[in-house]
């Protein structure tokens, strides 16, 4: 069985996620906005297991644990 792969996403901390903790999401799917107030997407096809606070850039890190194949 194949170890499963995480992603972190960086996104603005004023404006937030647009996706919580546990939610599935999409590839391409929006998760966010940069400080600048450009959208940002999900790289991966997977859940979203955590958002933390980075201080020291002052955004959110959204945790993405990549799911397998997604079939359509």
């Amino acid at each position: 069985m194949a170890e499963k792969q995480a992603v972190t996403v960086f996104i603005d901390a004023a404006t937030g996620p647009s996706v919580s903790i546990g939610q599935e999401v999409n590839a391409g799917q929006f998760v966010g906005r940069t400080p600048d107030q450009k959208p940002v997407t999900s790289p991966v096809h997977g859940t979203v297991k955590a958002c933390v606070f980075d201080a020291d850039k002052h955004l959110l890190c959204l945790l993405i644990e990549e799911m397998g194949d997604m079939k359509l």
